[in-house]
């Protein structure tokens, strides 16, 4: 605008420095004609200009007026020129807005203001109007110029640009979904936010504004590796990411970022934040009950078929049993003992896998009765105190005292105790000829949770959701049948209790067993601290 002006302006003085011209030329016949060339040439210079222009003396009577301004008012030179803005314009606008003006500049002001005209053909019209006073050499005003555009067009597009601000404004307000603006450094600076961001992260957008991006980052080193990947990419990235809240706390939020790039510099960042912790949580939960639909259906139909091959398998075994021990004791000759032993021994394990495979598939109510889970667990303890000690395990219990009795089968749930202890006894011994068993109980709101922690090499990730399939086991080869874990899952599960195990490679185990303190079936608590 700066320059507009001072091109006006030297337009002006000119137009004051020509009439001058024209005044002194007029005053001799012999200038007369150079008069008139001097206003051709004025008039050229201002001809081709968009801008209605026109010139009032001190009485408010018009000697000039460009094509632009005549083409508006659909007038001739000879309607214009020597006729009275009284005329020209009327009565009302000539009063109320062109006089006030018009007198300030007289007086020596530049003026400028916008106002709304109809013009014919062309309806209303928006225009911006600046008065620029016309002095001669001796500096006294002669007059005045008025050089007039018309914005219209612009107040159009200004207005519209302005709705769709508006618009734009108030769909980032209104949505729950959190939209960003940050500069594309490592920290990065809030630029903008919108309300959903306050309700996401706790901040006011005061504090955000004074906030870096990677001050809400669990991790913000992650950032670097974000604005990496933003970097090389063309279009957005989205990225699920752990964020600390203002009350330290810790979300899963969906992060989609684009970057806004001129001359293929990121200038800034723009980002949409949603909150997919409630989200993450029901898909976990979601998973998880359907990995126990798919045990339990594993669980239900293994559990018919073992029930029938273990009977099919049993009377055969008590003869082979029965025949073996016989000739067993008639035997004196020693080699032939030695392989009629070999034959009663397999067939004993035969027998305790067949036990196994009732005890799996037993489809018997629990005998409930009202009993108290520590002394369950030290009876357990009793029965392998031997194994244990010479087997350089040691025993660390954290019993919460005063536990609740409540409704079990005092054999099955000593039976789901006794058989996660033998296998952890067994890892341990197995890996490194010893190791420590950590076993707690606590009452929480619904149930009694019992955990049993070893330090053996722990379960890979890729067994830890086999370890309750029926004959799923790392130990074939040293007589494991996969069954007894099985066995303490369906104990469990008939109890309206849970069983499930944690585990950190290299780090040990840890089996959970929770039962209920009703009949009422409970949910396993998601805030276990395994270690």
């Amino acid at each position: 605008m700066r320059e507009v002006y001072k091109t006006e302006e030297q337009f002006i003085s000119g137009v004051a420095m020509l009439r001058q011209q024209v005044a002194e030329l007029e005053a001799s016949e012999a200038g007369h004609r150079r008069a008139e060339g001097v206003l051709l040439k004025y008039r050229m210079a201002v001809e081709s200009s968009t801008d209605l222009i026109a010139a009032v003396d001190c009485q408010y009577v018009y000697f000039f007026a460009n094509e632009t301004f005549l083409r508006y008012n659909r007038l001739t030179q000879n309607q214009v020129v020597g006729h009275t803005a009284v005329e020209i314009l009327g009565e009302e606008v000539f009063r109320k807005t062109v006089k006030p003006n018009v007198d300030r500049c007289l007086r020596g002001e530049t003026v400028e203001y916008e106002m709304q005209r109809p013009y014919p053909g062309l309806g209303k019209r928006y225009l911006n109007v600046r008065y620029y006073p016309l002095k001669n050499s001796d500096k006294e005003t002669m007059g005045v110029v008025a050089i007039i555009r018309d914005i219209t067009e612009r107040k159009r597009v200004r207005g519209a640009l302005q709705e769709s601000e508006e618009k734009y404004r108030g769909l980032v307000s209104n949505v729950k979904l959190g939209v960003f603006r940050s500069t594309p450094g490592p920290a990065g600076r809030f630029l903008e936010v919108n309300p959903a961001m306050e309700e996401i992260t706790g901040y006011s957008r005061e504090e955000l504004l004074r906030m870096n991006v990677s001050d809400l980052y669990v991790q913000p080193e992650e950032r670097e590796a974000i604005l990496a990947e933003i970097a090389s990419a063309k279009g957005k990235v989205t990225k699920e990411l752990p964020f600390r809240k203002k009350d330290g706390t810790e979300i899963v939020i969906s992060d989609t970022k684009v970057a806004v790039r001129d001359d293929g510099n990121i200038i800034y960042f723009d980002g949409i934040m949603e909150d997919i912790t409630e989200r993450k949580r029901a898909e976990e939960e979601e998973k998880r009950l359907q990995q126990e639909l798919y045990l339990s259906s594993r669980l239900a139909s293994i559990g018919e078929l073992a029930a029938g091959v273990a009977h099919e398998i049993n009377n055969p075994l008590t003869g082979i049993l029965g025949f073996a021990q016989r000739l067993l004791r008639k035997s004196s000759d020693e080699e032939f003992s030695h392989d009629l032993q070999i034959i009663n021994n397999e067939a004993q394990r035969a027998t305790k896998v067949v036990q196994n495979l009732l005890t799996f598939a037993r489809r018997r109510e629990p005998k409930k009765e009202y009993s108290n889970i520590n002394d369950i667990l030290q009876k357990a303890l009793e029965l392998r105190a031997y194994e244990l000690k010479t087997s350089n395990i040691e025993v660390v219990t954290d019993l919460t005292p005063s536990l609740p009795e409540i409704m079990v089968d005092f054999q099955q749930i000593q039976e789901v105790f006794l058989n996660i202890i033998l296998n952890a006894e067994q890892v341990m011994n197995e890996t490194h000829g010893g190791g420590k068993l950590i076993i707690k109980t606590r009452q929480t709101k619904d149930h009694i949770r019992i955990s049993f922690t070893d330090d053996g090499p722990g379960i890979p990730p890729e067994h830890l959701d086999k370890v309750f399939d029926p004959f799923f086991t790392t130990r074939a080869e040293k007589g494991g049948t996969g069954l007894g874990l099985s066995a303490c899952h369906g104990i469990v599960t008939e109890h309206g209790g849970r069983i499930c195990a944690k585990s950190k490679p290299g780090k040990g185990a840890t089996f959970f067993v929770e039962l209920p303190l009703s009949l009422a079936e409970v949910t396993l608590s998601t805030d276990v601290d395994i270690y």
